[in-house]
């Protein structure tokens, strides 16, 4: 029966030209606009929840660490990464190979493998030695022959949108295909007609035999056009004027590519200002965009990857079961927000100056006696302060400037 078993791999049926889709300037730019920041965010390798770092999972995280920063003799992390988020954009999943070596120092090796080349069998029975996958010569060729047998642990296969219905995923480009094509039809269209004027109306003339057409037109050339002076002619009847296609703006259909544009956004999850559509978008409009692009496109993908480096190849693939990959900085806070909750929390009574630089990760203030007060207690003191004229703060000296002297006092006057 051989390494499969005798069955057949299913064939996704993906549209052939889709990769040349991917190299339209809207496909493009929507591709990068997810690629480039994932690609660019810091990552580490650490010791799972719960899990308290010792001298061998420091070993183990270094030995992580290089695999991921070095996976192959030409490609970095970002380049190895880039590859597999933009075949999981354009075909809905993202395929990289692994493999172990003998350096022990560097013992896994990976390289980002055309998603379009590997087909599955669904029927597979999650036998460690039977193949799940088989990569073939063409994209429509699922000969046993012509393929390579692959197993689970020598595919990371980074599915997306995966339902049911299939054992493929589909992704933001196979979603928004029939849109691209639309709007390279309605380009080619607008650019041919802007490239080559065209008239936008015709005269008939009731009654013309071909001579009187021909003399009018004689004299339309030679009177007329670039003469800079009104034309005027005579006839038993009056020329009748016939609208071939809209001018101006309506002809090149500026409002329909538009529609078509948002759609493509929409199909990749991002807002329509990150393809140029910038109307009715201010600076306050832009950020909330950014921020939802951020959160509802970019770090759910970030999350999904996360998840498969650390169960393929930390766990399944090294025997690191202690350790998970994880990206830096993928949830960005919203540092002025933060700081007007603490203002609300503060004025309310709520929390002290060394709690809320507590929350924050920051020492607490062990030399200053306000760090500990709430903001009534601040106020009341400071209150009594103006009323007396005296400042009872030891840590401050005789102001010249005010003419109020501080009080040395042992028992604190807040009590």
């Amino acid at each position: 029966m051989g390494l499969n078993g005798g069955r057949k791999a299913q064939y996704k049926a993906t549209p052939p030209n889709i990769r040349y889709f991917s190299r339209t300037p809207y496909a493009r730019a929507a591709i990068r606009r997810v690629r480039d920041p994932l690609s660019s965010l810091e990552w580490e390798v650490v010791p799972t929840t719960g899990i308290k770092s010792n001298r061998n999972l420091d070993k183990q995280i270094q030995t992580a660490t290089d695999c991921f920063n070095h996976p192959n003799t030409d490609d970095s992390w970002r380049t190895l990464i880039g590859q597999a988020v933009e075949d999981w954009l354009v075909f809905g999943a993202g395929v990289i190979e692994q493999q172990l070596g003998g350096d022990s120092v560097r013992p896994l090796w990976m390289w980002a493998v055309d998603t379009q080349s590997i087909q599955i069998y669904p029927c597979w029975s999650g036998d460690k030695n039977e193949a799940r996958y088989i990569q073939t010569i063409g994209y429509t060729n699922i000969g046993l022959l012509q393929g390579r047998q692959l197993r689970n642990d020598e595919i990371i296969y980074i599915k997306g949108n995966d339902s049911t219905e299939s054992p493929y995923g589909y992704g933001s480009l196979e979603i928004a295909f029939n849109t691209i094509n639309r709007q390279l039809g309605v380009s080619e269209f607008t650019g041919n007609l802007a490239s080559n004027a065209q008239p936008q109306i015709l005269l008939h003339f009731s009654d013309a035999d071909d001579e009187r057409l021909r003399a009018f037109r004689s004299y339309w050339r030679n009177e007329v056009e670039g003469q800079g002076v009104t034309p005027m002619f005579g006839g038993k009847n009056e020329p009748k004027a016939i609208q071939l296609h809209p001018g101006g703006d309506s002809a090149l259909y500026l409002e329909y590519q538009q529609f078509v544009i948002r759609e493509i956004a929409t199909s990749f999850g991002l807002s329509p200002q990150n393809l140029g559509i910038e109307a009715d978008v201010n600076r306050s409009t832009a950020e909330v965009a950014a921020d939802r692009d951020w959160d509802n496109t970019i770090i759910p993908l970030a999350e999904l990857i996360s998840s498969y480096l650390t169960r393929e190849v930390l766990h399944a693939k090294l025997g690191y079961y202690q350790l998970e990959f994880k990206f830096s900085g993928l949830y960005r806070e919203d540092e002025e927000s933060t700081a007007k909750i603490y203002e609300t929390y503060y004025k309310n009574n709520m929390i002290t100056p060394n709690e809320q630089r507590l929350k924050l990760g920051i020492e607490p203030m062990t030399d200053n006696q306000w760090a500990d007060l709430t903001f009534a207690d601040t106020q009341i003191a400071l209150s009594a302060a103006r009323g007396t004229a005296v400042i009872e703060d030891k840590d401050l000296d005789n102001d010249e400037t005010t003419g109020v002297k501080p009080v040395r006092n042992k028992k604190d006057s807040l009590d």
